[in-house]
This record gives C-alpha cells, sequence and structure tokens, in this order.
C-alpha cells in the first residue's frame, strides 16, 4: 500500500500545488521532499531546506535506522558551509517555518 502512496505523492502533489498557482520552485517539492541526495546547485533552496526538514523529523523515530545522517546529504552542506549547529537549525526551521505560514495564509483566502 505505502509503494503506491508513496508513487502518486510527487505526481499528485505537483498537481495540487500547480493547480493552486504555487511557483514551479514550489510544486518540484513533493518529488524531492524525500531524494535525500537531491542535488541542483550550489545555493540553498526551499527545496533543501523541506529535505533538511523532512530528515530531521524522522531523528530518534524507527525510521531513522535506514535514513542517512544529515551531514551525508548535499542539502546540508549548503547550510553554512556544512556547520549546522542547533542555533543554526533553529534559524533555518523558523525561516522555513515563516514561509511555510504564508503558503498556508495563502490557501485560507
Amino acid at each position: 500500500m505505502c509503494r503506491y502512496l508513496c508513487l502518486l505523492r510527487g505526481p499528485v502533489g505537483r498537481l495540487v500545488l500547480h493547480t493552486l498557482g504555487f511557483s514551479e520552485e514550489l510544486t518540484h517539492i513533493p518529488y524531492h521532499a524525500e531524494d535525500w541526495y537531491f542535488d541542483n546547485n550550489d545555493q540553498l533552496g526551499l527545496i533543501d531546506i523541506v529535505i533538511l526538514a523532512k530528515l530531521h523529523s524522522f531523528i530518534g523515530s524507527e525510521r531513522s535506522k535506514t535514513l542517512p545522517a544529515i551531514c551525508s546529504i548535499p542539502a546540508y552542506t549548503k547550510l553554512n558551509d556544512g556547520k549546522l549547529n542547533p542555533d543554526l537549525s533553529l534559524q533555518v526551521l523558523r525561516n522555513a517555518q515563516q514561509r511555510i505560514q504564508a503558503a498556508m495564509n495563502i490557501l485560507s483566502w
């Protein structure tokens, strides 16, 4: 069952975001949210933040045992030259939360 849901997550997520008029960058997020080794350029982008947040959300769970270490993924190296610390991690999450809240405000009209 999960296999089918995982296959549909990207196309359905992209379709929903596209239909709602979100930017091209945002419509790619559903495809790459769990693509731990995704790397499209040298600059930190929204997709990188989502990947880091998603991977970070699994820390301490059973699933974390099968996932790569955060310091081994490309998105991590883009954060302050790979020098992620708790303060920087919190700042990244706050920035992401602000962007997510802005998107939610758009959705709620």
